[in-house]
């Protein structure tokens, strides 16, 4: 990713002597990449994996869901096999399966949503949570779009209601270069198959002795496209700082004094 380009407008706040730290600004910026990003990996483990998992669960009852004859191994090995689908170019990836665990290596790949110039290594053990998919994630010395990434998560998969897929998420995903830690529960939704997903989360994050808790609100994205909709709120001891998303390749976030500083999006 790289870094945001950003100018301020002064406006009504002018001449005002109010100063914020730019953490402020850039956590607007960059929370929904980390929350697109778990969205994405969430979309290349699930997506292909769910319609087996829960083939004809839905009209049972959760008692006979939770005891049905789900099979970690054999999703794991479905998505070892998927890899050169859901990871582009071609061999850009390796995957295998031990038991339901897969161990990807991936060299300068490309997947769905907002994953670009993915390399190094990730870990994915999927697991039955009382009927469930579910699916923990690791990584070792990845990198996200040139920038090194702490990848570290958890997803369950809720039931299906037709094409429709749900996932809830635990995520301390981050990237050091611009966050020293990261908090992060949500749901991702979207259409099997569609390549498009909506994210609504709340995530609490540091840097240095500065910290802030960021509301994302129905962020919508289509595969590398710009977010189409969704709104920002970082609250911090200093106020709000907020921003929307329109489909635009810029967003603007606002100070709680009405100045505002320019992002230009990585999409």
């Amino acid at each position: 990713m790289k870094w945001a380009l950003w100018s301020l407008a002064l406006g009504a706040g002018l001449g005002c002597s109010t100063t914020y730290d730019p953490y402020y600004y850039d956590d607007a910026y960059y929370d929904p990449y980390y929350g697109a990003y778990d969205a994405a990996w969430s979309y290349a483990w699930i997506d292909p994996v769910y319609g087996s998992w829960y083939l004809s669960l839905p009209a049972l009852p959760r008692v006979l869901r939770q005891q049905a004859n789900t099979d970690p191994n054999a999703a794991a090995a479905q998505l070892a096999a998927n890899a050169n689908a859901a990871f582009t170019p071609a061999g850009c990836a390796t995957a295998t399966a031990s038991g339901a665990t897969v161990n990807y290596t991936f060299n300068n790949c490309t997947a769905a949503i907002s994953l670009t110039q993915i390399s190094g290594n990730v870990q994915v053990a999927l697991s039955n949570n009382q009927g469930q998919l579910a699916a923990t994630a690791t990584s070792n010395n990845l990198s996200i779009n040139g920038e090194p990434y702490t990848l570290s998560m958890q997803i369950v998969a809720s039931p299906p209601q037709g094409d429709q897929r749900k996932v809830t998420i635990t995520s301390n995903s981050f990237s050091p270069a611009h966050l020293d830690s990261r908090s992060n529960q949500g749901t991702v939704t979207w259409v099997a198959g569609s390549g498009c997903i909506t994210v609504d989360s709340q995530a609490q994050s540091t840097r240095g002795s500065l910290s802030s808790t960021t509301t994302v609100s129905g962020y919508q994205r289509c595969d590398h496209q710009c977010p189409t909709a969704g709104s920002v709120q970082v609250h911090t001891s200093e106020g709000t700082f907020t921003t929307t998303f329109n489909g635009s390749n810029s967003v603007q976030v606002s100070a709680p004094n009405g100045d505002t500083r320019s992002f230009n999006l990585n999409c």
